[in-house]
C-alpha cells in the first residue's frame, strides 16, 4: 500500500476518537449561573451531560442572572458560593430562611434534609444556633425569645460560636443548659444575634458544607485531562485525555 493511502487509512482511524474527545471535553466546559461557575464535580442540568459530574452534585439554575441562587440536586437548598480550591460549598435551606419566626425549625427534620449524599458532610467550621425550650436553668447570655404558637413551653433561640457538631443537626436533648435543644448551622463569623429580625439574616448567609469524591481532579487536569465521573468504574473517576483515552488517574503513561 502506498505512503498516502497508509496515511489516509491511519487518520481515518485515528480521528473519530479524538474527534468523539473533542466533543466530550466541550460538553463538559465550566457553565455560569449568576456569579457561579459550575464544574466537576457539580455540573449543570440542562446543559451538561450527567457524567460530567456527580449524580448528587448536580445544579438546576432557575435564574440565569443570578436572582435566585441555583437549586442543589432537586433539594430545597439552594447555592450561595462554590469554593474548588478548598472543596467547600456555602448554601442556604429555604425552607429555614423562608420562616423568619424560627419555629419551623423546631419541629422538623433539619438532619434529614441536609444528608443528600455521601459527597456532601456538614463543616464542623460551622457555628450553631440553637433553639432551645423547657429550659430548667437560665438560658445563655444573648439568647432571644422565640414566639412559637401552638408550643406548650416557651422557645428561645441563641449563637454559638463552637464548632457545628457534625452527630446531627437537629437534636431532641439536654444541653448543659439544662434544655431541650435543636442546632441549625450558620456561617462562621455570623453577625450577632439581637432580635427575632437577625435569624432569618443568619440563616439566609448559609452554612458550609464540604465535598468527598474519589480521584485527583486537580492532577488530572495537570496532566491535560478533563475530570469525569464514571457510573460503571469502581471509583467513578475517570480522567478524560486529548487523545480520547479513560485514564483512571491522569493522562500521563503509564497510569492506565
Amino acid at each position: 500500500m502506498r505512503a498516502p493511502a497508509v496515511l489516509a487509512v491511519a487518520l481515518a482511524l485515528l480521528l473519530p476518537p479524538l474527534l468523539a474527545a473533542a466533543l466530550e471535553d466541550a460538553s463538559c466546559a465550566p457553565a455560569t449561573c449568576g456569579n457561579l461557575s459550575i464544574r466537576y464535580p457539580f455540573w449543570l442540568r440542562g446543559q451538561h451531560p450527567p457524567y460530567c459530574g456527580y449524580p448528587s452534585l448536580g445544579i438546576a439554575c432557575d435564574d440565569p442572572t443570578g436572582g435566585a441562587p441555583p437549586v442543589l440536586n432537586g433539594s430545597y437548598l439552594r447555592v450561595l458560593d462554590i469554593h474548588y480550591g478548598n472543596s467547600s460549598v456555602v448554601a442556604f435551606h429555604t425552607s429555614l430562611a423562608d420562616d423568619a419566626t424560627g419555629c419551623r425549625a423546631t419541629r422538623f427534620n433539619v438532619s434529614a434534609t441536609l444528608a443528600l449524599s455521601s459527597q456532601l458532610a456538614v463543616s464542623r467550621a460551622n457555628w450553631e444556633l440553637f433553639l432551645c425550650s423547657n429550659c430548667s436553668r437560665t438560658p445563655p447570655a444573648g439568647s432571644v425569645p422565640m414566639n412559637c404558637t401552638g408550643h406548650a413551653a416557651p422557645w428561645i433561640v441563641y449563637l454559638s460560636r463552637r464548632g457545628y457538631d457534625t452527630g446531627g443537626p437537629v437534636r431532641d436533648t439536654t444541653s448543659s443548659a439544662g434544655c431541650k435543644y435543636s442546632a441549625v448551622p450558620v456561617l462562621p463569623g455570623s453577625p450577632e444575634l439581637r432580635a427575632m429580625d437577625d435569624y432569618a439574616r443568619l440563616v439566609r448567609r448559609g452554612f458550609l458544607m464540604e465535598w468527598t469524591v474519589p480521584g485527583d481532579c486537580t492532577a488530572c487536569n495537570a496532566s491535560r485531562g478533563q475530570c469525569r465521573h464514571d457510573d460503571g468504574g469502581v471509583d467513578a473517576f475517570r480522567c478524560l485525555c486529548p487523545d480520547g483515552r479513560l485514564q483512571p488517574a491522569t493522562c500521563a503513561r503509564g497510569d492506565g
